[in-house]
This record gives C-alpha cells, sequence and structure tokens, in this order.
C-alpha cells in the first residue's frame, strides 16, 4: 500500500513546492515520451499556482500517461473554485504545435469533468467535506453555474503530421480507445480518465 501511494505523495508535495523556474514551459511530446521511464509517475515539470501553470501539468501527464497524476491535477484545478473559471484559462499561444494542440484539448475535460459534479449538486467551490444533509442540500440550491471551454481552444489548428501518444502498453493505443477530440487535433489519445468523486 505504501509503495502504491508513493506517487501521490510525491504529486502532493510538489504542488506544495513546486519543481522547475516559473513561466518556463514543459519539454515538448518528443522529449518527454524519449524520457518516457524516468517521467511516468514522476511529479510534472512545471511550476506554478495559476490555471495556465495547471494546464501545462495536465499536458505533461497526459504525454506521459500519468492517469494519477492527471486526475489528481484536475481534482486540484477544481478545487481552486469560481475563480479559475475553465472559460478564463489564458490562451498559452505556445510556439510548439504538438505542445499547443494538446493544451487546446484539455479544457474540454475540465468541462466534462466538473460539469459532471455540477450537475449533481457540487458547485466549484464546495468544501472538500460535507457535513450532513443540510449542508448537502445548500449545495444544491446554488445556482448551477456550467463550465465552458475557453474560445482560443478551438481555435487552434489540428498538426499537420500525426502525433501518437502510446498506451499502457506502450504501443499505439486500439483505435476503440481513441479520444475524439484529440482525433480533431491529429493526436492518437486513449481516452482520458479525468472523473473524480
Amino acid at each position: 500500500m505504501q509503495k502504491a501511494l508513493a506517487p501521490y505523495r510525491r504529486l502532493s508535495n510538489w504542488l506544495r513546492t513546486g519543481s522547475a523556474s516559473k513561466g518556463e514551459r514543459p519539454p515538448g511530446v518528443m522529449w518527454l515520451l524519449e524520457h518516457l521511464d524516468e517521467r511516468a509517475e514522476a511529479p510534472a515539470l512545471t511550476a506554478g499556482r495559476t490555471p495556465a501553470a495547471s494546464l501545462y501539468r495536465m499536458y505533461e501527464y497526459i504525454v506521459v500517461g500519468f492517469t494519477m497524476g492527471l486526475r489528481t491535477e484536475i481534482e486540484f484545478f477544481f478545487n481552486q473554485g469560481p475563480t479559475w473559471a475553465v472559460s478564463s484559462i489564458p490562451d498559452p499561444k505556445d510556439p510548439d504545435p504538438q505542445r499547443y494542440a494538446i493544451l487546446s484539448v484539455l479544457p474540454f475535460y475540465l468541462c466534462k469533468a466538473f460539469n459532471r459534479l455540477i450537475e449533481r449538486g457540487l458547485p466549484r467551490g464546495s468544501p472538500a467535506i460535507i457535513a450532513g444533509d443540510a449542508e448537502l442540500e445548500e449545495l444544491r440550491s446554488r445556482p448551477v453555474v456550467l463550465e465552458r471551454e475557453p474560445g482560443w481552444a478551438a481555435k487552434v489548428p489540428a498538426l499537420v503530421e500525426r502525433v501518437v501518444l502510446p498506451g499502457p502498453d506502450g504501443g499505439e493505443p486500439a483505435e476503440e480507445t481513441w479520444s475524439r477530440q484529440f482525433l480533431e487535433k491529429n493526436i492518437v489519445c486513449e481516452e482520458p480518465h479525468v472523473l473524480f468523486v
């Protein structure tokens, strides 16, 4: 059990301390794939406590296939509350087309994960622990404000050359597992596991 929790502890520690200079962009897709063995369960290289920094960490986790890191980062973003609206994520205007294409798909998955909870009566900014039925009813009585993707995400062009992000076995994912959203950007990637709670 302790060994299974080690990646989560490293990630939690990193979220408190950071590991790279703020403002730096993470490595490109090919670098991450070439260093997959060392990056697969490691905290992301991107530091910072901003929506953009969080999005870059999600990019790193998607590329290396670190599902626990991705889901923890998505939950971290959700818990920042409505001040971190998905639609307000600034356009990173990333000069690397592969990285930019991946970044542009991630807000779709944030909306998918967050709206599922919001529609069930758990709005952004909810407490981590709900102490009884009265508090749950109060949360459910709040206006339903669904998340939307930022406008820039749809404007990012599809890649000219297809990029394949490996599946769990290290090879190309089976076609029936491909994400339609990533495929629209000419990226083969398994449908990410983004739902939590």
